[in-house]
């Protein structure tokens, strides 16, 4: 390490804007506890926002720059290595993320919950799959948090493409401007984060002042951050060319309305004494304001994404195109959507979020299973279930990495994504449980923020939902002729 002459500070906080999952590697509770520190107070750990900005940057800067400042270390086993650029050592230092600020309601209670959600893999017929079945911890909640960054600039540094300040408000532009998230199941709608907040501190040890004033500062002391440098004001002092393009996020944006009720199960609902006590209840998630908490009907991104790519697979078959199966060396629906088994590993290129549904009610209802044979109540089948009726919502779905634009979507995809949303509309394509019974049915109202109009264009058989759908699709990630005449993603 050569001479340090000056520090940068980065202090960021920011909200939950969907549940987090970041595994402890525990499972005394469920098969993947929560993260937490030795008060039992969930955080994210430094390592882990290392390895989102660090994915978020790779690419968008230069590569032997984002070795030097990221750190590197090859891909030989052992200990052994060739030269000094085998392994390099990070330059920067990323702070855990811990709670702050007034995390607790009027009577002094958590203003978050650690809850557990339960998942399982379906068929083509809804059954569960052998040893599918599984769940997970949760943190849930508007909770705030709050990290540290922090970056060397050496003298060694001078001579380097890219400075350690540059590197520094970019990494605030990636917080403040992409769309980042933190833990597992961030192509599902989990880890989002919203409300970032960022200012900063520099000392330059070439000045005398300016080392008293470095030995007096604590990062983590609120009176150390006093006249700190705005996040507007870091980008000015960047000349424009030292500031990063950020690759855009493409994303469809569906207002929907829920037309009757939704059964998406609880499967861990507590047993209760009390007679009212539901036998199953509609899946929730907590919001947390001044007065207290209440409970929010709530849809996962695994459940759009079980039913939307299910339907897609099946729209593809039947045109007779070339299909989507599972396991295949070609661009297939695993390689959009993702999978896991013994001899493929990829990620979601499709991103869905969990959406909330607003403006509706809850419901205890009875149902009774009838004999098929004597046309009565079958014996012990009456069941209490508490759904969600009515309300509208949000479903956003964005594509590709979102550090990586290169991803190619082919025509057949867009028209069967649009095809599958398309029959979501017109309720061909239910979602949860009770489908057969009317339950899971939405309706479209708009489309990326733009209303629809109801009908069938004039001589067309082809609806007006999916003919904007498809348009949508294909201004945001169809494929477009570069000059050597191949094929690349939209960015």
């Amino acid at each position: 390490m050569g001479k340090i002459i000056k520090k940068h500070y980065l202090k960021i906080t920011f909200q939950l804007d969907s549940p987090l999952c970041i595994g402890s590697g525990r499972n005394d509770i469920t098969d993947q506890d929560i993260l937490r520190d030795a008060r039992g107070i969930p955080y994210i750990p430094g390592s882990a926002v290392a390895g989102v900005l660090r994915e978020a940057c790779h690419g968008t800067m230069d590569e032997k720059a984002w070795k030097y400042y990221f750190g590197y270390s090859s891909t030989n086993t052992g200990n052994k290595f060739n030269s000094e650029d085998d392994i390099i050592e990070s330059r920067i230092i990323f702070y855990d993320a811990t709670l702050v600020g007034d995390n607790k309601d009027k009577d002094r209670n958590p203003k978050y919950r650690i809850s557990q959600r339960d998942g399982v893999a379906l068929n083509e017929y809804k059954s569960a799959k052998k040893q599918a079945k599984f769940d997970w911890e949760i943190l849930e909640g508007d909770c705030k948090f709050q990290t540290f960054i922090d970056i060397s600039e050496e003298q060694s540094d001078i001579n380097e493409k890219v400075k350690a300040d540059e590197v520094l408000i970019n990494i605030a532009k990636i917080w403040k401007e992409t769309d980042i998230r933190f833990g597992a199941k961030t192509t599902r709608g989990f880890g989002k984060i919203c409300n970032v907040e960022i200012i900063g501190k520099n000392f330059d040890f070439t000045l005398k002042d300016e080392i008293s004033s470095w030995l007096d500062f604590d990062i983590f002391e609120e009176n150390s951050w006093e006249n700190a440098i705005l996040y507007k004001d870091m980008l000015n002092t960047l000349m424009k060319d030292n500031i990063w393009t950020l690759k855009d996020n493409n994303r469809l944006s569906l207002k929907l309305r829920l037309e009757g009720g939704l059964s998406i199960r609880r499967y861990s609902t507590e047993c209760s004494d009390e007679e009212s006590s539901p036998d199953q209840e509609q899946l929730t998630t907590v919001k947390f304001d001044k007065n207290g908490s209440e409970e929010a009907a709530v849809i996962p991104g695994t459940t759009w994404a079980g039913a939307i790519g299910h339907r897609m697979e099946e729209l593809i078959e039947c045109s007779k195109v070339k299909k989507f199966e599972r396991g295949k060396d070609d661009i297939q629906t695993y390689y959009y959507f993702g999978t896991v088994n013994s001899k493929v590993k990829e990620k979601s290129l499709i991103y869905f979020s969990e959406s909330k549904l607003t403006g509706g009610q809850f419901k205890k209802m009875s149902r009774n299973a009838i004999d098929r044979f004597l046309g009565s109540t079958a014996e012990g089948a009456l069941f209490t279930e508490k759904i969600y009726i009515g309300g509208e919502s949000t479903l956003d779905i964005s594509f590709g990495d979102p550090y990586n634009t290169a991803v190619v979507y082919s025509d057949d995809f867009i028209n069967a994504l649009a095809a599958a949303l398309t029959d979501l509309h017109e309720g061909y394509l239910a979602v949860g449980g009770a489908t057969s019974v009317g339950r899971g049915i939405f309706s479209i109202l708009e489309i990326n923020g733009v209303k629809l109009n109801e009908g069938k264009l004039e001589g067309e058989t082809n609806s007006v939902v999916f003919d904007k759908l498809y348009e949508t699709l294909k201004s945001l990630i169809g494929k477009k002729e570069t000059e050597n005449g191949t094929h690349t993603g939209q960015k």
